[in-house]
C-alpha cells in the first residue's frame, strides 16, 4: 500500500481532503494518521509535492503530501515518499510545492 511513487503520476496519488482522517481511511491508503484528540482539516488542495527536512541529518526528502489537519498544538501533514513509506511532519519540517521543484530530481 506504501510503495514506490511514480513522480510522473504524482498527481494519482490517493489523498484526503475536506474532513479529518479516520483509521478506515489509513487502511485504505489514503491518509498516514487520525488524531483521536480532535483536529480540523486543513483547508488546502491535495495532493501536493513536498520536501521534509530530516531534524537529525538536515537531509531533504522529496515527497507527496496526502493529508493536512489541524490540532491544537500545530498543523500535521501526512506525507508519502517516493521509494516507499510515510510519514508525518509539520509545516516547519515540510515544505508544500504545487509542482515537483529540482529537489525531485527530474
Amino acid at each position: 500500500m506504501w510503495g514506490k511513487i511514480e513522480i510522473e503520476k504524482w498527481r494519482e496519488t490517493p489523498c484526503i481532503m475536506g474532513r479529518v482522517a479516520t483509521e478506515e481511511d489509513i487502511k485504505n491508503g489514503i491518509a498516514v494518521f487520525a488524531t483521536p484528540s480532535g483536529s480540523e482539516p486543513y483547508d488546502i488542495q491535495l495532493p501536493l509535492c513536498a520536501v521534509q527536512t530530516d531534524e537529525e541529518t538536515k537531509q531533504k526528502i522529496p515527497c507527496i503530501a496526502i493529508q493536512i489537519e489541524e490540532a491544537d498544538n500545530g498543523i500535521f501533514i501526512g506525507v508519502r515518499y517516493l521509494d516507499g513509506g510515510n510519514g508525518v511532519g509539520t509545516l516547519e519540517d515540510i515544505e508544500l510545492y504545487e509542482e515537483p521543484n529540482d529537489e525531485f530530481g527530474l
